[in-house]
């Protein structure tokens, strides 16, 4: 449960892409210790190093990863694709969804192509969420 070292892979992941977690490494400690049982944290290691994780919170009948991160290294060695079939394979096999979130933009009007590519990568596929508005004034 090596929240602050993960945090800080994430970190240089994100930002690499001009974004940042929506979740401090404090924040993260704090959840995980008040859902001890929904919010944990996956981690591969390489000599003691942190080179890939992943972040789920467990609803029950579902299963969503908050945070997927990897390192170079981790990547050369597919070391979240290992991670990521350990868990919808052994950890979460018995649940009915295992989510990968959006991979959407923009508040859902654009699709970034690159991160679903990723996710259908790992055997996902997209689910289309409607967005609707209602006018409730008496005008």
């Amino acid at each position: 449960a090596d929240f602050a070292s993960f945090h800080l892979l994430l970190s240089s992941v994100l930002a690499k892409f001009g974004a940042q977690p929506v979740h401090s490494a404090e924040e993260l400690i704090l959840l995980a210790s008040r859902f001890p049982n929904n919010i944990n944290l996956y981690t591969a290691k390489k000599d003691e190093e942190i080179i890939a994780g992943c972040l789920v919170f467990d609803f029950g009948c579902v299963v969503h990863t908050q945070y997927l991160a990897s390192s170079p290294e981790g990547r050369t060695l597919g070391a979240l694709d290992y991670l990521l079939a350990t868990l919808i394979q052994q950890v979460y096999q018995e649940k009915k969804y295992f989510s990968f979130g959006i991979s959407t933009e923009q508040s859902g009007t654009f699709l970034n192509e690159g991160l679903i590519a990723q996710k259908e990568g790992f055997g996902g596929r997209g689910i289309v969420h409607d967005f609707y508005e209602w006018d409730l004034s008496n005008d």
